[in-house]
């Protein structure tokens, strides 16, 4: 096809070790022994006919070459990079075919790729038909996680697999993938079931607002994409875990502190309307919120007025459209409205974790390193670290400390899931590192404190056993509330006694 849509494919795979042989089978579907440029820091080489058993020489660009790494990633150094090389790579003097191999766990490398993923499917789309190279998007399905698969599935054209090549029924275009109404998607693949299913001018005039309900995370308008503006979209990366920070596309950060706003009021209303989603929350629910000592109600939601002035306007900056777009106000409720596509950290660190166990329960430790690291990146503190604790700690309604704690106990397992593997590896030092980091937090984390006393186990260290669980004990004298684990004098013992704990 003359414009490219062919040359944009996409794989799945399972694991590392799988993703080699099914490439190795699948790729003569593409051509006959084409040459292979990867872009990778996890490739291993698929093997060429004829080449006894010996890895044929590729063309390898790394991560931080292709500008992966690169924070805030940028997508047009991406494409300058990409397509540099592959004007270049290559010493093949044959004529072969060459075939460009993306392994997309680019996308786990850093927060910022992780929080950009969705921009590949524009990136790859204009790849493919710029440089008249095949781009193959090769997709680890034990590494990515919901919302990165289903849109890998919708972002490209054709699917390649052991069984060969096939149109993909699921495709958007990248205009209607990343910009498009809910119904413009619907109308497009009805229409590619049946040309008869096609919507009439007049249809499509009728429901060209639909899919723009002001509800959390449903707005979308189409818009003809371009390298040029990618980082000008309208989308947001909010990031709860530690201090809560909101940045644009742009890479611009939203400024809290509004003159004449009280910033941390400011924050509080924006992260309690962020948890609440599309239900929102009443005037008099965020009064008693944030102003619970009022002389009258009537004083706490005139205060409560001046505050979603204030935030609006903070949002409203440098905005595609003013604050009361993002903040609007329903009957008697107000409802937080971030732009469609939005990406926040907590979902991707709730999956991770999972995905991560899931890995570590069937025995990949290699795939569960690279979730549990992705995960160990966006934990940079507590969930809204930065609001008082006035308004997290509301008994009343446990908007925030319940899931805080919660989330908390989960980076506790990502450390000593890690260290585990780092253990099983003999890297010891790794290994304690992760503890460490746990036990900075809570100095009574008892998984940490385990995993710190097997670690010395595994080295022979008979003396740092002792000193872990005695320094454990000093420290559960400074908590009156907290009991002594059975479980952690357990282990302890059995270690000491050269058992398995």
């Amino acid at each position: 096809m003359a414009d490219g849509r062919d040359r944009n494919i996409a794989m799945f795979s399972a694991g590392l070790e799988r993703q080699a042989k099914d490439l190795t089978t699948a790729i003569g579907h593409l051509a006959d022994e084409p040459e292979i440029l990867a872009v990778s820091d996890h490739w291993r080489p698929i093997r060429r006919k004829g080449s006894r058993g010996k890895a044929a020489g590729q063309p390898l660009l790394s991560f931080q070459e292709a500008g992966f790494l690169d924070s805030p990633i940028s997508f047009r150094t991406v494409y300058s990079r990409i397509s540099s090389w592959v004007s270049t790579a290559g010493k093949d003097k044959s004529g072969r075919t060459k075939v460009l191999v993306i392994d997309m766990s680019w996308a786990l490398a850093t927060n910022s790729a992780t929080a950009n993923f969705e921009t590949w499917v524009e990136i790859v789309d204009v790849l493919s038909r710029e440089t008249g190279v095949a781009v193959l998007s090769l997709y680890n399905r034990n590494l990515m996680i919901d919302e990165q698969m289903l849109t890998a599935l919708r972002g490209h054209p054709r699917i390649l697999s052991t069984a060969g090549i096939r149109e993909n029924p699921h495709w958007l275009p990248p205009m209607l993938l990343t910009r498009g109404t809910l119904r413009q998607q619907v109308d497009h693949w009805l229409t590619a079931l049946s040309p008869d299913l096609a919507p009439g001018s007049d249809g499509a005039q009728i429901h060209a607002a639909e899919g723009a309900d002001p509800m959390w995370l449903l707005r979308r308008a189409a818009e003809e994409p371009a390298i040029a503006g990618l980082e000008a979209r309208d989308r947001w990366k909010i990031r709860c875990l530690g201090r809560l920070r909101v940045y644009r596309n742009n890479g611009s950060q939203i400024i809290w502190d509004t003159p004449g706003g009280a910033t941390r009021k400011t924050k509080t209303l924006f992260a309690y309307l962020l948890q609440k989603g599309g239900d929102g929350a009443s005037a008099d629910e965020l009064a008693d919120l944030l102003w619970p000592e009022a002389a009258s109600a009537e004083a706490a939601r005139n205060r409560l007025y001046h505050t979603v002035r204030y935030l609006r306007e903070a949002l409203g900056q440098g905005a595609e459209k003013s604050g009361s777009g993002y903040l609007i106000r329903d009957s008697s409720r107000y409802v937080l409205v971030p732009p469609d596509k939005s990406w926040l950290d907590i979902s991707t660190f709730e999956q991770l974790c999972r995905q991560s166990t899931t890995h570590m329960n069937a025995g990949a430790p290699d795939e569960a390193m690279i979730c549990l690291q992705a995960a160990d990146r966006l934990y940079t503190g507590d969930l809204f670290a930065d609001i008082p604790a006035e308004y997290a700690d509301d008994n009343e309604r446990d908007w925030c400390w319940s899931k805080r704690y919660w989330l908390r106990e989960m980076f506790f397992k990502v450390q000593r899931n890690a260290a585990s593997i780092y253990r099983q590896r003999q890297d010891y030092s790794a290994a304690l590192a992760h503890c460490q980091k746990a036990l900075a937090i809570d100095p009574l984390c008892e998984i940490a404190h385990e995993e710190a006393m097997r670690i010395f186990a595994a080295q022979g260290r008979q003396e740092a056993i002792d000193r872990q669980f005695k320094l454990y004990i000093d420290s559960l004298s400074h908590f009156d509330d907290r009991p002594k684990s059975a479980g952690l004098k357990a282990t302890y013992q059995a270690l000491k006694a050269g058992k398995s704990a």
